[in-house]
């Protein structure tokens, strides 16, 4: 049987719109399924915990000069029934941290202290001599802006500390 050219045009026509559906069903269930695991903009959400330009004490930082290097360190701490107590020490280049679990109270040489507690953001003093005390086993993330071969901090009466500008 010979088809009419009016129904080959037809069948030719149906069969270009089948097609068409199914690329555009087949995308929506692609489509679909990729929405499933995508994170919409009302799904995230950032806070910044500390911002500044100065340290938690009003000090002033600097970037070291350098290539920069940055160094995010996990801090732990197992305190035990009397307090943890760091030695004297100061940091060289500009760091922040948040304070995963537990506290740590910052005391600086001069005598002024400040507690950081679960949840804080802070913004460390940089070169100044300072020691962290923890009662409680504590967890801190330190990030540290700094410059390949500069030291991320110093011990007071160790040999660096002449050549650190720590005060």
């Amino acid at each position: 049987m010979i088809a009419a050219p009016d129904q080959v045009v037809a069948e030719r026509l149906l069969t270009k719109v089948d097609v068409m559906k199914f690329k555009v069903l087949a995308l929506s269930a692609v489509l679909g399924l990729l929405g499933s695991v995508a994170v919409s903009a009302a799904d995230v959400e950032a806070t910044i915990l500390a911002k500044g330009t100065s340290s938690w004490d009003g000090g002033n930082f600097q970037y070291p000069s350098g290539k920069a290097e940055l160094s995010v360190q996990k801090i732990s701490v197992k305190a035990g029934p009397e307090p943890l107590i760091l030695a004297m020490h100061c940091h060289t280049v500009p760091l922040g941290a948040y304070v995963l679990s537990g506290s740590v109270k910052v005391v600086k040489e001069d005598g002024r202290e400040i507690l950081f507690q679960k949840g804080d953001g802070l913004i460390e003093v940089v070169n100044t001599w300072h020691q962290g005390v923890f009662t409680e086993d504590s967890e801190l993330i330190v990030f540290y802006a700094g410059a390949e071969g500069v030291a991320l901090s110093i011990k007071k009466d160790s040999e660096q500390e002449s050549v650190s500008g720590c005060r």
